[in-house]
């Protein structure tokens, strides 16, 4: 009796473990979907200059196919739990399986991808300050870490020789709103107008640091769990059926 009854809260805990498991598949994949087809999207500006170290459709991709197995996953666990059948409990586990094999593979690049991120916009900075060229989707990216982050340049206002940006340019005031006098084609400061003294390098370097060992922090959490679905999933194989019938009825 005791028995059947573990059986009974293995069998549950497991469904509900798979139901979140689907409903997370079924947001990475509408996420990687609108980062495909979206062309107003802000992540394809903040990535565009990173190539090829991100690429948008890449990343896009491989949220499409983690969603898809993630949703794979939730529904062959749901319907396995339930009707404990060994072959479903089996493609569950394989599935888990390569799922977690694909997060550790992805928290090591993105570890290793920190440095390289660093010395891309570094690099890119030193082109501009030393060729001038005119790589619209940089600027763009280091306007909106100019103004979300405060600072201006990588190093410094200096990366810009004489044609410092708008967004390196704030009110002189304590809430540090953009200069009204800016537009595209202003570099030049104007009595109302201060320019950021800081560089973004260290801001930059700072905030994904911080987001990196957050979110190996959470890889780490979600292993833990998945986990423990293969060891309950196992538990369940050893008393389950191989009557393929069960999945109807």
């Amino acid at each position: 009796m005791a028995s059947e009854c573990c059986v009974s809260v293995t069998k549950y805990f497991l469904f509900l473990f798979n139901l979140v498991f689907f409903l997370l598949g079924s947001l990475l994949l509408s996420s990687g979907l609108w980062m495909l087809l979206s062309d107003t999207s802000e992540i394809k500006t903040f990535i565009d200059p990173f190539r090829p170290y991100i690429s948008i459709s890449l990343l896009s991709y491989l949220l499409i196919i983690s969603g898809s197995v993630t949703m794979s996953l939730g529904f062959f666990g749901c319907l396995g739990s339930l009707k404990t059948v060994k072959f479903l409990l089996a493609i569950y586990f394989i599935l888990l399986t390569v799922l977690l094999a694909a997060q550790i593979v992805g928290g090591v690049l993105f570890y290793t991808m920190k440095t390289e991120l660093s010395k891309s916009l570094g690099k890119e900075t030193d082109l501009i300050q030393s060729f001038g060229r005119n790589d619209s989707s940089f600027k763009k990216t280091m306007d909106y870490i100019q103004r979300q982050e405060e600072c201006c340049g990588w190093n410094g206002k200096e990366d810009w020789g004489d044609s410092i940006p708008c967004s390196c340019y704030h009110k002189a005031n304590e809430t540090k709103e953009l200069c009204d006098n800016c537009s595209p084609d202003f570099f030049y400061p104007v009595l109302s107008c201060k320019i950021y003294d800081e560089g973004c390098k260290d801001k930059v370097e700072n905030w994904l640091g911080s987001n990196l060992h957050f979110i190996l922090w959470v890889i780490l959490a979600i292993s833990v769990v998945e986990i423990c679905g293969m060891i309950l999933s196992m538990s369940l194989y050893k008393g389950g059926s191989v009557d393929y019938r069960n999945i109807l009825l």
